[in-house]
């Protein structure tokens, strides 16, 4: 009864023209319609709630009642979708309403869609209210009621037509629009195209040669120059995009019963990506090109990547197939299927590098396709494994690429110094393919780095004569570039081999490292330290050079390469860290100070944790490198006041993750710094427990965890000047672990704390190293209860701490994590 005391009240609000009313009726049927089937006691309630729903709903649609204000029209559309969302297609067909109610959403629909700019957002509810029974009437294939597959082809094809008016009118600079145009908006865009490709798979020949008869037509006006040029590209970029759609969405579809007769899919993929290639070799003619196109090209190509791949899978699996997608396309097999994507990426890194947002589309279906791994199912059901990059390499185009990359013709490597990142991920993936193909042939990769060897000889020879010459312009964009690019290198090396030659090119003569080409980087940080043009790259790529990620940096037993790679790191991070220390002015704090600090400490980091150096030896040798950078990049975080640090974590991540390794295995180089130091970094790692991050008071916690572990084996040990320390600090700031201790607890105690097993490492040794505070903290948190919570808190405590001895063995640590789980479970049940 209460759905239809909503409804009647919805409708004396329209009468009465109540429309906050009647905009609040829907929306509290909104949240009926949402309840679960866990809800109703007996099925047969569920089934009267969605009877009177659609009862309601049918009424309100046949009378349009109080669809001319805007905010009942949406909380209608709301309403209609959450119906469908919360049905499976065989209850909503088991209703007596089903029929009429469907005719009338249906009727509903279309006109929403011939009247496409009135509120097109909520017309999203409406299309996916649609979308979302493909999938069921495929599956029930005879058993759906027949006219749903022809409501979803006409609002199918209805949808095509609203976007391609909508096209028309965004093209007309005199029109007065007040709705976002999809094209100039990603997400929008991505969200009306994924409904597109949900509607098309049910008929999917008939929307296919729907959209290619408009195809068709538009190249002929266009061509013709019946439309403007504007109106021409508005039109063919949604067609390309709705191409797209339709070959994505139908990539690992099943067939419908209505496409079961018709031609087979991958003729009418071929079809449509035959139109597509033959419009994109008739554009890349042209000098200019529409940004818009070249983006839905793009995204047409995507899709039709995931189409070929499966294809070639089939090809694999079954050696003779009658029709492929490469006959359809009058190809002579896949491999020149593949010859037109890697052609047009070649084409845009060629020609259309004036275009970033095309640019780094580009680059970023290249990656996909030489990266890319994939699981195919087939039809024998058994799956396989398709590395695409591998099929790159057979291609002439990439063969092509990969000997000529530096050529003056991939214009988008010089275009701008802010294509840097670009240059990044296009040696990346070119890397990626070279390794692939020549494991380690290092004829190959001395061949490959040619160019880059070049100039980093050339930019070596004027650093060894006279430093200062690194300083002119003409040298700033080839040092850039090559930083961008050795970075990319260096990404791609994920084994010993690959990272193994990078290494020797670099460091070419390890027997007197000061003459090795490596050290340029150090020379040209001390004379462009205060560009962060120059240092972000430059520091970028030492921190992935000294990055032992998958245990790629294996070096022989008797190597001193380990060694000479941490010293290179030192040098890199006292060379800039001195300087950028001493300067006091800044235009932009971040820019120029925070963001080459992040990434050095970043660079440190991965130094420190690669597990190719023996840290012992520099004390043992009298080798100042270990203390000085520690010392400096200890200096560097304290350079970072509190409230800068929590401004700018994303870029200040590394901060934590150094804390977290110099506490681990260099405990004794931290101590040597004065208490306020210690304060102060203590009070930062105080601030990120209470990170949203939680990769960041992860780190805190083992940071604690060190410092705490290392404070009881001190003072557990024989009298020493380590021991001396831990005293000092703890006499001249007791509070500083105490506020700690005091948080952790109240992290626990309110549930905020995501992982109890990381909290309770360092809570122990907290509490056993601040006992009597403990035993004050448990009276001052018993008291603030009511009194009759106050007995049953004290008993917590006490199971808390029962059975756990007064030592941080792993089995007493493992006692104490298991009381303050049970702890944490109880305690939230007393508020």
């Amino acid at each position: 009864g209460i759905v239809k005391t909503f409804f009647d009240l919805f409708s004396r609000s329209c009468t009465f023209q109540w429309p906050e009313c009647a905009v609040l009726c829907l929306q509290s049927l909104v949240l009926l319609a949402a309840l679960r089937r866990s809800f109703f006691q007996k099925e047969e309630d569920r089934t009267r709630l969605l009877a009177s729903m659609m009862q309601g709903t049918t009424g309100i649609l046949a009378a349009k009642m109080g669809l001319q204000d805007h905010s009942c029209y949406h909380e209608l559309c709301r309403l209609l979708g959450k119906i469908n969302a919360t049905h499976q297609l065989n209850e909503l067909c088991s209703s007596e309403q089903f029929q009429v109610w469907i005719e009338q959403v249906y009727s509903f629909t279309m006109d929403s869609l011939r009247h496409w700019e009135v509120m097109p957002n909520s017309k999203h509810y409406l299309l996916g209210f649609w979308a979302a029974m493909v999938s069921p009437v495929i599956l029930l294939a005879d058993k759906a009621p027949k006219q749903l597959e022809t409501y979803i082809q006409q609002i199918t094809v209805a949808y095509v037509e609203s976007r391609l008016f909508m096209a028309e009118a965004s093209a007309d600079p005199n029109s007065n629009q007040d709705w976002d145009d999809p094209l100039l908006d990603e997400v929008l865009r991505a969200e009306q195209l994924e409904v597109l490709s949900n509607l098309g798979r049910c008929r999917y020949q008939d929307t296919a040669q729907y959209i290619m008869k408009h195809f068709e037509e538009i190249s002929r006006l266009g061509q013709s120059g019946s439309v403007p040029q504007a109106v021409f590209e508005k039109k063919m970029t949604w067609i390309v995009y709705m191409m797209g759609a339709l070959v994505g969405g139908h990539a690992s579809a099943k067939a419908s019963r209505a496409d079961t007769d018709c031609a087979p899919t991958h003729v009418v993929n071929g079809e449509l990506a035959g139109r597509i290639f033959r419009l994109v070799n008739l554009t890349d003619q042209q000098g200019s090109a529409s940004e818009g196109l070249e983006l839905a090209y793009l995204y047409f190509l995507e899709q039709f990547r995931k189409v070929y791949i499966g294809e070639h899978a089939k090809q694999v699996v079954q050696q003779q197939v009658s029709e492929r997608l490469a006959t359809v396309l009058g190809l002579e097999d896949e491999n020149a299927v593949l010859g037109l994507l890697i052609n047009k990426i070649g084409n845009n890194l060629q020609q259309r590098y004036g275009l970033e947002s095309v640019v780094k589309k580009t680059l970023a279906l290249f990656h996909e396709l030489a990266a890319g791994i994939n699981i195919v199912h087939t039809s024998d059901r058994s799956p396989h494994l398709i590395v695409s990059g591998r099929l790159l390499l057979k291609n002439d185009m990439v063969k092509y690429i990969i000997n000529n990359h530096a050529s003056p013709q991939f214009g988008f490597l010089s275009h701008s110094l802010q294509y840097g990142k670009y240059r990044t991920m296009y040696y990346h993936t070119l890397g990626k393919l070279l390794f692939m193909d020549i494991r380690d042939n290092k004829e190959a990769f001395e061949k490959f780095m040619e160019p880059q060897g070049h100039i980093l000889n050339t930019l070596w020879q004027q650093s060894c004569q006279n430093p200062q010459l690194l300083r002119q312009d003409s040298c700033k964009g080839p040092l850039i570039g090559l930083c961008r690019d050795l970075r990319g290198i260096g990404l791609a090396c994920t084994s010993c081999e690959p990272y193994a030659m990078l290494f020797e090119w670099l460091v070419d003569n390890p027997k007197n490292p000061a003459t090795s080409r490596v050290t340029l980087f150090s020379r040209a940080l001390d004379i462009w330290w205060d560009d962060p043009e120059v240092t972000t790259p430059l520091l970028k790529f030492m921190a992935e050079f000294v990055y032992n990620k998958a245990q790629r940096i294996t070096f022989d037993q008797s190597s001193p390469n380990g060694i000479l790679l941490f010293r290179e790191a030192s040098t890199i991070l006292v060379t800039y860290g001195t300087r950028i220390l001493q300067r006091t002015q800044f235009r932009d704090l971040y820019v120029e100070k925070y963001k080459g600090i992040g990434i050095c400490l970043d660079m440190f980091s991965h130094a420190l944790h690669g597990n190719y150096t023996n840290f012992g030896v520099f004390e043992l040798y009298s080798d100042s490198s270990l203390s000085n950078s520690m010392a400096l990049a200890l200096r560097m975080c304290l350079a970072i006041p509190l409230q800068e640090l929590n401004a700018y974590l994303k870029a200040l991540k590394p901060y934590y993750y150094f804390l977290e390794l110099a506490t681990r295995g260099h405990m004794s180089k931290v101590m040597e710094q004065e208490t306020s130091t210690l304060v102060t970094l203590l009070q930062s790692v105080e601030e990120g427990l209470l990170s949203f991050e939680t990769g960041v008071s992860m780190q805190c916690c083992a940071t604690v965890d060190n410092v705490i572990s290392y404070f009881h084996q001190q003072l557990q040990g024989r009298a020493s000047p380590e021991q001396e320390r831990v005293r000092r600090f703890l006499g001249e700031a007791p509070q500083c672990l105490q506020k700690i201790l005091h948080l952790m607890f109240q992290l626990v105690m309110t549930g905020e704390f995501s992982s109890t097993w990381s909290i309770s490492r360092p809570l122990l040794g907290l509490v056993l190293l601040h006992g009597d505070y403990f035993l004050q903290l448990k009276e001052q948190l018993v008291n603030s209860q009511i009194e009759e919570r106050r007995a049953k808190l004290r008993g917590y405590f006490d199971d808390l701490m029962a059975g756990v001895e007064n030592n941080l063995s792993t089995k007493n640590k493992d006692s104490f994590t298991r009381n303050l789980y049970n702890f944490a479970q109880v305690v939230r049940t007393l508020s």
